[in-house]
Order: structure tokens, then C-alpha cells, then sequence
């Protein structure tokens, strides 16, 4: 061949290759950039956006009660304590213009939480994690609605550690609004998102953001590419359900996240992604969100017996059942 054919070619091979490469580790935004929210794609026009009303994207964090929010059963605070003890509690959380699916109230929430205590009934056989509850035995669940439009959770660089990512944002809304929470310095609290949190990959769904340690756990139960496998396939939105699936599992990974799991002293602490063990892909801790197994060979997190290292059995968040 040719080397002027060759020198052309080759050329193109690197600017094309260069380019690449720029979109998939400096500017990421490109992927959330082709389509934005107010493309119509039946019609391929660009329709103009109405905030709601409800709304205010430029002023502070407000926690709003929309005349649409009040339904019967709902609960706009935490209800009182049946115990004293550490618990895990439920925020059904919504931006001022997303549509109220009504999780909280129509029992996807609570089956979901049930379906998760009877596969850690099942693992560990004696031991649940203490979720609030109200007197009637159903899950305690706090219904939340912001004056902040959907775009201003998702609006920001995907270069993660900011601060301005939308499981930042949450968490800040909680720790911010400690009122609305009865004991709060003893519970830890698990967001249902109506949203969604951008990532690298805008082919892979991400469902689930913790601080390990943290205060807060978030499932994200909406998608803004609705050709993408929703997060809430299992007992969420489909409450005549009780299966413990991809939801539960990443809901409870999640949770687990917040009560230090697993510990770095565990002996299969993946060391590429050290928050996650990497013994078996069946583990609920597998950075995928096993469903079979809590702590396979129980040498991580779990019954370890490794000296000086902490125990999820252990835990204030965890209540035995006889």
C-alpha cells in the first residue's frame, strides 16, 4: 500500500482515537448533552420547559407541601418511636416537578423493606435490621418534597467528588432538616430518589449511592432514559410482589454500606474497589449486588471470627428475633 495512502489514514486513525478518548475521560457530559431533557423525540423538536411553579431552582432548599401531596395515610414527619433503639428510616423523597408515584403509601416501600428482613432472616437466622415502624407494625416512611426541579439534582459535571452530584445534594437535604426526624442521632435513613443520578456510562443504570459510614443510603427509583431497565422492577411500583430482586438487593447493599460493610480488615476486600469484597459474585456485597449469600465463607463481614475487626452482627442497627 501506498505510504501517501497510508500516512492519511493513519492520521485519521489517531485525531479519531484522540477524540475518543477526550469523551470518555474529560468531557463526559457529552452523553447527557445529545438529547437534552426538553428534546421531544416523537415529534424532534425542542419544546419549551415550564418549571412548575412549585418551583425555584435559584433560592435555598425548601421542603414543600403541594396541595396534590396531602392523600390519606401519608406521613410529612417522622412518626413517634415504638423504641429507643438504632433504626434504619425510610424518606420517600420527590423534586418539585416529578410525579408522585406514591410509594410510601400504596405499600411498595414497605414490601420491599419486608422482602429484604426476610432474606436477612433467612442468611443470618436470628437477626434482622431494625427498620422504623409505626404502632401498626407497617414501615414508618416520611414523605419529602423539595422546591428543586429534577435538573437541578442532575445538574452538574460528571466529574464525581464535587459535591454538587445529586446523592450529595440528598444527603445534605436530610442532614440539613434533622427536625422532621425523632431520635435522629441514633437512625440512619434510606432515600427512595424520585430521580436519577448521572454516571460515566449512560448504558448503565445506576440505582444505588451510599457514604460508607454515612448517615444516609440512596435508591434512585427513576430513570431519565426510559430505554433503560428501570431500577424499580421488584417490589417497587409493583407492590402484589414480594421478591428480594435487584431493587432489594441494591437497596439493602446500600444500607450495609452505611453500617461499615464490610470492614477493610475483612479477608477478601477487593483491592481495586476496596468497598466491596470480591470472593464471590453471589455475595450481597459483590460490587453487583450479590443475591445469595451475606458474607460467603463469613471471612469478610459476617460471623468473621478475624480479631480486632468489626462484625455486622455486632451492629446497633441489627435486633434479634427469636
Amino acid at each position: 500500500m501506498h505510504r501517501y495512502f497510508i500516512i492519511p489514514v493513519l492520521i485519521f486513525f489517531i485525531i479519531i482515537s484522540l477524540f475518543v478518548l477526550y469523551l470518555q475521560f474529560f468531557y463526559l457530559d457529552w452523553k447527557w448533552d445529545v438529547l437534552p431533557d426538553n428534546f421531544d423525540v416523537k415529534t424532534e423538536t425542542y419544546q419549551e420547559k415550564v418549571l412548575d411553579e412549585s418551583c425555584d431552582d435559584d433560592g435555598e432548599v425548601k421542603i414543600i407541601k403541594l396541595k396534590k401531596d396531602i392523600i390519606e395515610n401519608r406521613l410529612f414527619a417522622d412518626s413517634d418511636d415504638i423504641t429507643n433503639k438504632s433504626s434504619i428510616h425510610s424518606v420517600y423523597l420527590l423534586p418539585c416537578d416529578v410525579k408522585d408515584r406514591k410509594f410510601d403509601i400504596n405499600n411498595d416501600i414497605h414490601f420491599a423493606i419486608q422482602s429484604i428482613n426476610n432474606w436477612f432472616l433467612d442468611k443470618t437466622k436470628n437477626q434482622i435490621i431494625n427498620f422504623d415502624k409505626k404502632n401498626n407494625n407497617l414501615s414508618d416512611i416520611t414523605f419529602v418534597r423539595v422546591n428543586k426541579s429534577i435538573e437541578w439534582f442532575t445538574k452538574f459535571n460528571t466529574k464525581e467528588n464535587n459535591k454538587e452530584d445529586a446523592s450529595s445534594k440528598i444527603e445534605k437535604i436530610i442532614l440539613s432538616n434533622q427536625n422532621l426526624f425523632i431520635n435522629f442521632e441514633n437512625k440512619k435513613f434510606i432515600i427512595f430518589f424520585e430521580g436519577w443520578e448521572k454516571r460515566r456510562s449512560i448504558t448503565n443504570k445506576s440505582c444505588g449511592r451510599s457514604r460508607y459510614n454515612g448517615k444516609v443510603a440512596i435508591f434512585y427509583t427513576s430513570e431519565k432514559d426510559k430505554k433503560i431497565k428501570s431500577c424499580t422492577k421488584d417490589n417497587i411500583n409493583k407492590s402484589n410482589k414480594k421478591l428480594f430482586g435487584e431493587s432489594e438487593q441494591t437497596i439493602l447493599h446500600e444500607i450495609l454500606h452505611t453500617l461499615k460493610v464490610p470492614p477493610k480488615c475483612g479477608t477478601n476486600i477487593d483491592l481495586k474497589d476496596p468497598f466491596h469484597v470480591n470472593d464471590n459474585k453471589d455475595d450481597i456485597m459483590n460490587k453487583v449486588s450479590g443475591s445469595l449469600y451475606l458474607d460467603f465463607n463469613n471471612d469478610d463481614y459476617f460471623k468473621h471470627k478475624i480479631e480486632n475487626c468489626p462484625d455486622l452482627s455486632d451492629s446497633n442497627y441489627l435486633i434479634k428475633v427469636k
